[in-house]
């Protein structure tokens, strides 16, 4: 349990360190995508290094939680839930990218961008292709 509050709190001093660096080090106008990286990468690794520690001081205090926790995770019914939702984000996903896609070519955007959304719709579809045929064998 040490050493994850202790990874926990390398990630919180990353974090921090990043953003500053990311809000203070490059500052000049050529550099500004890194500086937004930095700091959006820092601001993450901040947050979700403060929710893991929050999360498990919850669990190890309350070992009823943390055994109801671990049901859900590993209910049937919750399972089947959280697929269905990503079922419906995916359909929303394609959805969005495509409109992307046809909003980014009327604005006359520059071809690369386009063609790297054409190229993640496309592998997003093949991924699907994959796993529908693979889960068709299956049952």
């Amino acid at each position: 349990m040490k050493n994850r509050f202790l990874l926990y709190g390398a990630g919180i001093i990353i974090g921090i360190l990043l953003t500053c660096i990311g809000g203070f080090a490059f500052t000049e106008d050529n550099v500004k995508a890194v500086s937004g990286v930095l700091i959006g990468c820092g601001s993450g690794l901040f947050g979700l290094s403060i929710a893991s520690i929050i999360s498990t001081y919850i669990t190890d205090k309350n070992p009823a939680y943390k055994k109801r926790m671990v049901i859900n995770e590993q209910d049937e019914r919750h399972i089947t839930i959280r697929n269905r939702a990503k079922a419906k984000a995916y359909d929303v996903m394609l959805l969005v990218i495509g409109v992307l896609i046809l909003i980014y070519a009327l604005l006359n955007t520059k071809l690369l961008v386009i063609l790297l959304l054409v190229a993640a719709y496309l592998s997003i579809s093949a991924v699907h292709i994959y796993y529908l045929s693979k889960y068709a064998k299956e049952m």
